[in-house]
């Protein structure tokens, strides 16, 4: 982030559901270290919780489960260099691989990424090498437009038709001069005050306390902002571009959802809430939402998140697709309204 010119906000993200008796938590920490440095990116700060631990990377983040782990990078990483390492530590921890997904929305400048990531072509290849050369791609909206890029194998059979498990995703682009603004600094990196400025005045604190969680907050220098917070069983991650000619801003979550068993309560309203209080945080030009969900949560959502947009946005595209009796991915993208 110290060079305000270009950077790529866009994420690119992997997940992976383990099976056993084992726990990832347990593994050294200089696995994780290294599961960071092959995808390129460094850990800024972590901390534990009763149900995971995260880690604040200087691009993005990495959550870490008993039987699930998520890294989500952001800029020239590869993050597909890390599944060998994620797997081995799976397999250390007495954990077989249930589920593996490799996901990202179209880059704003492909070209500037590493030459795996510079193709849709190149990208299924890479994933079918990391994958065991199994797994299917999918390209969810239009591929002239707003797309996501999803590439998933199914390697162990479960009943998701009893979980409720399922992750919101917010990216954010076009973002306000005075939204960008919040995000720029003369503190040093890291600062304590600097982050703590940026998630007050930013309104993330309000959205903090919505879902009453701890937040671990990050300033870089000049200008660019992450945290990842923690409310229970629940995360969320929070990424900041906020350069004029690039600005975006990404917001993820699995708030409400269960690893194991369904959702307690219906959770439409507060989903619906709280992606509200993000648009409003940020007033983007354009945002796409995707949504990834077990088929045991489709009844406890509702029209969540979709709704929060739709009051605020004109919805140009909507696609979803289900991957047979299981799971259900859905991506929607908005524009500002004239």
């Amino acid at each position: 982030m110290a060079d305000a010119g270009f950077f790529e906000g866009t994420e690119k993200r992997i997940e992976i559901d383990f099976r056993g008796d084992g726990d990832l938590r347990n593994a050294a920490r200089s696995n994780w270290d290294t599961v960071v440095n092959l995808s390129a990116t460094q850990i800024l700060n972590s901390i534990e919780t009763a149900d995971f631990t995260s880690f604040l990377l200087s691009e993005s983040s990495l959550i870490v489960y008993s039987r699930k782990a998520i890294i989500k990078t952001c800029g020239r990483t590869v993050p597909l260099n890390a599944v060998p390492k994620l797997l081995e530590i799976g397999k250390e921890q007495g954990l077989a691989v249930e589920w593996m997904c490799y996901s990202r929305k179209n880059f704003l400048a492909p070209e500037e990424q590493p030459h795996e990531h510079q193709s849709m072509e190149g990208e299924v290849e890479a994933c079918r090498k990391v994958f065991g050369h199994v797994g299917d791609a999918y390209v969810l909206g239009p591929m002239t437009g707003e797309h996501w890029l999803f590439y998933e194998k199914m390697y162990l059979s479960a009943n998701y038709l009893e979980r409720g498990d399922f992750t919101i995703d917010v990216m954010m682009y076009d973002l306000p001069k005075d939204v960008q603004e919040v995000f720029h600094t003369t503190e040093p990196e890291g600062s304590r005050a600097g982050a703590e400025q940026m998630t007050k005045a930013s309104g993330l604190a309000e959205i903090a306390n919505l879902l009453e969680a701890e937040v671990d907050d990050y300033c870089f220098d000049t200008c660019g902002y992450s945290c990842n917070m923690h409310s229970k069983l629940a995360y969320a991650m929070v990424h900041v571009t906020p350069q004029d000619t690039c600005s975006y801003a990404s917001f993820e979550t699995n708030f409400g959802s269960t690893l194991f068993g369904k959702p307690e309560r219906n959770l439409e309203e507060i989903l619906n809430m709280l992606i509200g209080k993000v648009c409003d945080a940020f007033r983007p030009g354009k945002l796409t939402l995707t949504l990834l969900q077990d088929t045991g949560a489709v009844p406890f959502l509702g029209n969540a998140p979709f709704n929060a947009a739709d009051a605020r946005y004109e919805r140009r595209s909507s696609t979803s697709t289900s991957m047979g009796k299981d799971y259900h991915a859905t991506i929607a993208n908005f524009y500002r309204k004239e």
